[in-house]
Protein backbone atom coordinates (compact mmCIF):
# COMPACT_ATOMS: atom_id res chain seq x y z
CA UNK A 1 0.00 0.00 0.00
CA UNK A 2 1.43 3.37 -0.63
CA UNK A 3 0.11 6.73 1.21
CA UNK A 4 0.80 10.51 -0.91
CA UNK A 5 0.76 12.52 2.01
CA UNK A 6 1.41 16.61 2.10
CA UNK A 7 1.43 18.13 5.08
CA UNK A 8 1.46 22.49 5.09
CA UNK A 9 1.47 24.50 8.05
CA UNK A 10 -0.27 27.11 5.52
CA UNK A 11 -4.35 27.50 4.85
CA UNK A 12 -2.94 26.76 0.80
CA UNK A 13 -5.69 25.62 -1.18
CA UNK A 14 -3.22 23.88 -3.97
CA UNK A 15 -0.33 23.57 -2.21
CA UNK A 16 3.52 22.86 -3.96
CA UNK A 17 5.55 20.66 -1.94
CA UNK A 18 9.26 22.03 -1.66
CA UNK A 19 10.72 18.36 -0.56
CA UNK A 20 9.53 14.95 -1.25
CA UNK A 21 10.48 11.74 0.58
CA UNK A 22 9.99 7.92 -0.40
CA UNK A 23 9.70 6.01 2.93
CA UNK A 24 9.64 2.50 2.84
CA UNK A 25 7.78 1.61 6.37
CA UNK A 26 8.47 -1.72 7.19
CA UNK A 27 5.48 -2.87 9.56
CA UNK A 28 3.02 -5.87 10.32
CA UNK A 29 0.78 -3.74 12.22
CA UNK A 30 -1.79 -2.11 10.32
CA UNK A 31 -2.79 0.36 12.97
CA UNK A 32 1.26 1.55 13.35
CA UNK A 33 1.09 2.04 9.56
CA UNK A 34 -1.94 4.58 9.94
CA UNK A 35 -0.27 6.35 13.08
CA UNK A 36 2.94 7.25 11.26
CA UNK A 37 0.57 8.59 8.20
CA UNK A 38 -0.93 10.36 11.05
CA UNK A 39 2.13 12.09 12.61
CA UNK A 40 3.87 13.12 8.90
CA UNK A 41 0.29 14.04 7.65
CA UNK A 42 -0.25 16.37 10.61
CA UNK A 43 3.04 17.80 11.69
CA UNK A 44 3.58 21.73 10.32
CA UNK A 45 6.04 21.59 7.68
CA UNK A 46 6.04 21.12 3.61
CA UNK A 47 7.47 18.21 2.40
CA UNK A 48 5.65 15.66 0.06
CA UNK A 49 5.92 12.12 1.64
CA UNK A 50 5.52 8.93 -0.22
CA UNK A 51 4.90 6.08 2.44
CA UNK A 52 5.08 2.51 0.96
CA UNK A 53 4.05 0.27 3.51
CA UNK A 54 5.08 -3.55 3.52
CA UNK A 55 4.57 -6.53 6.35
CA UNK A 56 7.42 -8.19 6.05
CA UNK A 57 11.04 -8.32 5.11
CA UNK A 58 11.27 -10.14 2.23
CA UNK A 59 8.28 -7.68 0.86
CA UNK A 60 10.77 -5.03 1.39
CA UNK A 61 13.65 -6.55 -0.43
CA UNK A 62 11.18 -6.71 -3.28
CA UNK A 63 10.06 -3.60 -3.10
CA UNK A 64 13.65 -2.04 -2.46
CA UNK A 65 14.61 -4.04 -6.24
CA UNK A 66 12.51 -2.39 -7.85
CA UNK A 67 11.89 1.33 -5.93
CA UNK A 68 13.48 4.19 -5.01
CA UNK A 69 13.52 4.95 -1.44
CA UNK A 70 15.04 8.02 0.44
CA UNK A 71 14.64 5.59 4.07
CA UNK A 72 13.18 3.19 5.87
CA UNK A 73 11.76 2.94 9.15
CA UNK A 74 11.62 -0.94 10.34
CA UNK A 75 9.44 -2.23 13.13
CA UNK A 76 11.44 -5.10 15.27
CA UNK A 77 8.99 -7.95 15.07
CA UNK A 78 7.96 -8.61 11.68
CA UNK A 79 6.17 -11.43 10.53
CA UNK A 80 9.14 -12.97 8.77
CA UNK A 81 12.27 -12.35 11.24
CA UNK A 82 12.47 -10.83 14.32
CA UNK A 83 14.17 -8.36 16.37
CA UNK A 84 18.04 -6.98 15.11
CA UNK A 85 18.75 -9.97 12.14
CA UNK A 86 15.77 -7.10 10.44
CA UNK A 87 18.64 -4.50 10.43
CA UNK A 88 21.55 -6.06 9.90
CA UNK A 89 20.01 -7.90 6.89
CA UNK A 90 18.53 -4.85 5.06
CA UNK A 91 21.61 -2.78 6.37
CA UNK A 92 23.74 -5.47 3.97
CA UNK A 93 21.64 -5.19 1.19
CA UNK A 94 21.26 -1.33 1.36
CA UNK A 95 24.41 0.00 3.38
CA UNK A 96 23.82 3.54 2.40
CA UNK A 97 20.07 4.10 3.29
CA UNK A 98 18.86 5.51 6.19
CA UNK A 99 17.16 3.34 8.48
CA UNK A 100 14.97 4.88 11.29
CA UNK A 101 13.88 1.55 13.69
CA UNK A 102 10.44 2.27 14.89
CA UNK A 103 9.90 -0.02 17.95
CA UNK A 104 7.37 -0.66 20.30
CA UNK A 105 10.13 -1.21 22.61
CA UNK A 106 12.21 1.17 24.70
CA UNK A 107 15.53 -0.79 25.71
CA UNK A 108 18.62 1.41 25.35
CA UNK A 109 20.73 -1.50 25.21
CA UNK A 110 18.52 -2.96 22.28
CA UNK A 111 18.59 -0.06 20.88
CA UNK A 112 22.41 0.89 20.82
CA UNK A 113 22.15 -3.30 19.40
CA UNK A 114 20.10 -1.86 16.87
CA UNK A 115 22.34 1.20 16.15
CA UNK A 116 25.75 -1.12 15.97
CA UNK A 117 24.04 -3.40 13.25
CA UNK A 118 23.33 -0.55 10.92
CA UNK A 119 20.55 1.29 12.38
CA UNK A 120 20.83 5.27 11.77
CA UNK A 121 18.11 5.82 14.65
CA UNK A 122 16.03 4.23 16.94
CA UNK A 123 12.53 5.64 17.82
CA UNK A 124 10.06 3.85 20.58
CA UNK A 125 6.41 3.82 19.20
CA UNK A 126 4.15 6.41 20.90
CA UNK A 127 7.06 8.56 22.05
CA UNK A 128 7.18 10.72 18.55
CA UNK A 129 4.72 13.65 17.33
CA UNK A 130 4.48 14.51 13.95
CA UNK A 131 6.92 17.29 14.27
CA UNK A 132 10.05 15.18 15.98
CA UNK A 133 9.50 12.70 13.11
CA UNK A 134 9.93 15.14 10.53
CA UNK A 135 12.84 16.47 12.28
CA UNK A 136 14.25 12.99 12.42
CA UNK A 137 13.78 12.50 8.90
CA UNK A 138 15.78 15.97 8.17
CA UNK A 139 18.46 14.64 9.77
CA UNK A 140 19.00 11.28 8.62
CA UNK A 141 18.26 12.42 4.56
CA UNK A 142 20.25 15.79 4.26
CA UNK A 143 19.25 16.85 1.11
CA UNK A 144 16.07 17.78 2.71
CA UNK A 145 17.07 19.75 5.60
Amino acid sequence: MTAHLFATGGKTTHPTPQRFVRILLVEDCKSDVYLVERLLEDAAFDYFYDITDVPRLIDAFNRIDHDEFDLVMLDLNLLDIDGLASVAALHAQVPSMPIIVYSGMDDAKLKQKALMCGATCYLVKGYESGRSLKDIIGRVIPRIS
